[in-house]
């Protein structure tokens, strides 16, 4: 009966760790399909549509200190800021109109005390440009070029 119990448990780990795609030796599961194009991604997480697979920095902060990079999906038509060495309070901000900071058009995020990275939601980027800027605790605000 043991050993009935011990091959079902076995069989039943192979199953699970196959298909979370977690077996040792097998293929990198494939990237999860973009869920949303250009204006249906604006506001939504890049990671969560799979927007971030096979996405690029487009563009990237000339300041010395935090790295904020304008990162694009082609997939997805859909851009976003990433910041990594920031410090909590920084905040970032993706914008694809000018003007004032809307919805649909300007999302940001601010950097959680004792973290050093956050990225923000998208915006569309489908025949609209984009751009990232970074305002630090100090005040000091920095904007990367058009995309």
């Amino acid at each position: 009966m043991r050993s009935v119990l011990r091959l079902a448990a076995t069989a039943a780990t192979a199953l699970l760790l196959t298909l979370s795609g977690t077996v040792p030796g097998n293929a990198a599961p494939a990237p999860v399909a973009a869920h949303c194009s250009g204006s249906r991604c604006a506001g939504k997480s890049p990671v969560s549509t799979g927007c971030d697979h096979r996405a690029r920095t487009v563009r990237r902060s000339a300041e010395i200190g935090p790295l904020m990079e304008l990162r694009y999906s082609s997939a997805c038509r859909a851009a976003w800021v990433r910041v990594t060495h920031a410090r909590g309070g920084d905040r970032i901000e993706a914008r694809n109109k000018g003007g004032a900071c809307r919805p649909t058009s300007c999302y940001a995020k601010t950097v959680a005390a004792g973290h050093s990275s956050a990225y923000t939601a998208m915006v569309n980027d489908k025949g609209i440009k984009a751009w990232g800027c970074l305002q630090r605790r100090n005040g000091n605000v920095v904007c990367t070029e058009a995309y």
